[in-house]
């Protein structure tokens, strides 16, 4: 074969090689593999399956949750920032930066009610399934106790054996301060629309009685002192303007053991030029008198409510932390002038005019400020400091409008050793400036009688008339076996704090009567 053939046979081989080479790489192209074999069918509603993670990121952080450094997402100590094993993902809320304070207050069931304690875990209240409930100072102390089953609330002061009880049974009243004094209150006459109760005082082992006349004023109930009887204007008249010449007086209370316990306190003036001088003397020295009997039946009382506190005041101390200042003495008088004034008023219409319960009771009269405290009080300020105010002690009121606890604030101008201090401002509830309103008026009567009975006598000058003219009502007379029914209600108190301190302590309930 030539060689000419042999290079054009060549040449075709190669021609067919090319275009067959070309034609297979076209199919390729044009005809991509097929997909892979499907998996084996899954259940329905069957989850997904997981993606898996991006190759770009380490294994070392393909099960970390991002996280802000130092901010622990977990409750409290000791708990995992993140999810564990078996732990299924979980996208908590974002924190809220200012977080509302925990509450003070943290109810603890009891088999037979709850007890609220203080982040201290010091019981504060406690609330018995029987609707008893008991308030608890802030060392421990127990203040008050509402026993309905009893009809009975105990307010217990902040010194030993101060205790206030009251119980209110068959449209009845019982007020104790104590197993030898007190009062009873119940109605006893209606008048002119309005109703008059009778209280019977037991005080110092004797009974006495007194009128009141009770009235509603924005839904509150008040009492109002009725005298029995009023002077003739003429005896106002003298006793309000000043006397011939200044008068020394010799004050039987010289010697007695409660003048030499706060005679520090209070020293009466060496001379009268008027009788509302001497007034103001006799009433302060009214009061301290009941202060010191306030004192002494709380320390015959001390081991019933505190066995392991100490007394308020050792044995020999005196009580006074200031003297009573003249100025002081001076704002007394000027009330006594204007309760003359306006008994001198009275005295000439004494019967009682038509209900009217716009009119706002003494106690927050704008004219009338100034008040003698003629009872202990354990009372507050609006920051929560607790004091108390005692006989003697003068307050002059703030506001003209209580709040919604009916109480109104108070500043304190004359106090007592261990009292509120000179300067405090304490709340105190409106009935209890009423009582002492009260109070004042009462022990006002009482020195005017003692000056009409030793008119021209004892260096008293003469009176002008101490003639008489009845009052609201007639004076009621002294109710019966007020010192046992006293006797018996402080048995039933100290029971009734035995039970609850009992239940505190232990959850157990007291047998139901």
């Amino acid at each position: 074969m030539s060689n000419n053939k042999i290079l054009r046979m060549l040449t075709v081989l190669l021609v067919l090689f090319m275009v067959s080479v070309l034609g297979w790489a076209g199919d390729k192209k044009n005809n991509p593999p097929p997909p892979p074999p499907k998996p084996a069918p899954q259940a329905r509603n069957a989850p997904a399956p997981r993606p898996a993670p991006p190759p770009s990121r380490p294994a070392s952080q393909q099960q970390r949750q991002p996280q802000a450094p130092h901010t622990p997402t977990g409750p409290g100590p000791h708990t995992p920032t993140g999810p564990g094993p078996h732990t299924p993902p979980h996208n908590p809320s974002p924190r809220n930066p200012n977080p509302p304070p925990a509450p003070p207050m943290h109810p603890l069931p009891t088999p037979h009610g709850t007890k609220d304690v203080d982040s201290h875990n010091r019981v504060t209240r406690f609330h018995g399934t029987d609707g008893r409930e008991a308030r608890f100072g802030p060392k421990g102390q127990m203040r008050e106790v509402h026993d309905p089953r009893r009809n009975m609330m105990i307010e217990h002061g902040l010194h030993r054996g101060d205790t206030r009880i009251v119980t209110e049974r068959n449209g009845r009243r019982l007020v104790g301060m104590g197993p030898h004094r007190g009062y009873m209150e119940r109605p006893f006459l209606n008048r002119n629309g309005r109703t008059y109760y009778q209280r019977t005082y037991w005080v110092g082992g004797h009974p006495y009685a007194r009128a009141y006349r009770g009235y509603d004023y924005r839904g509150v109930r008040y009492y109002h002192y009725a005298p029995a009887y009023y002077y003739h204007p003429a005896f106002y008249g003298w006793a309000y303007n000043p006397w011939p010449g200044p008068v020394r007086y010799q004050w039987g209370w010289y010697g007695d053991p409660w003048y030499a316990y706060y005679g520090p306190y209070f020293v009466p003036a060496p001379a009268y030029p008027t009788a509302s001088l001497w007034l103001t003397d006799f009433l302060l020295a009214e009061n301290l008198k009941q202060a010191y009997e306030a004192k002494k039946d709380a320390e015959a009382n001390r081991e019933a409510y505190a066995p392991d506190e100490q007394p308020q005041t050792p044995e020999g101390e005196s009580p006074a932390a200031s003297q009573l200042s003249p100025q002081v003495k001076q704002m007394i008088e000027a009330e006594v002038k204007r309760q003359l004034a306006a008994e001198q008023a009275a005295a000439q219409s004494p019967q009682a005019q038509p209900v009217n319960d716009q009119v706002p009771p003494p106690a927050l009269d704008p004219a009338q400020r100034l008040f003698v405290v003629s009872s202990n009080l354990g009372v507050s300020t609006a920051e929560g400091q607790e004091c108390e105010l005692t006989p003697g002690d003068v307050i002059t009121r703030l506001d003209d409008t209580p709040g919604d606890d009916n109480k109104v604030r108070v500043s304190v101008m004359s106090s007592k050793q261990k009292d509120c201090g000179i300067g405090a401002m304490p709340r105190v509830a409106v009935n209890d400036l009423q009582e002492m309103h009260n109070s004042f008026r009462e022990q006002l009567d009482s020195g005017l009688k003692t000056l009409a009975e030793n008119s021209g006598t004892g260096g008293l000058p003469k009176a002008s008339d101490t003639q008489t003219t009845a009052g609201e009502v007639p004076p009621p007379s002294p109710d019966r076996n007020v010192d046992a029914q006293l006797a018996d209600q402080q048995k039933e108190a100290d029971q009734a704090d035995r039970e609850v301190q009992q239940e505190v302590q232990t959850g157990q309930a007291p047998p139901s009567q």
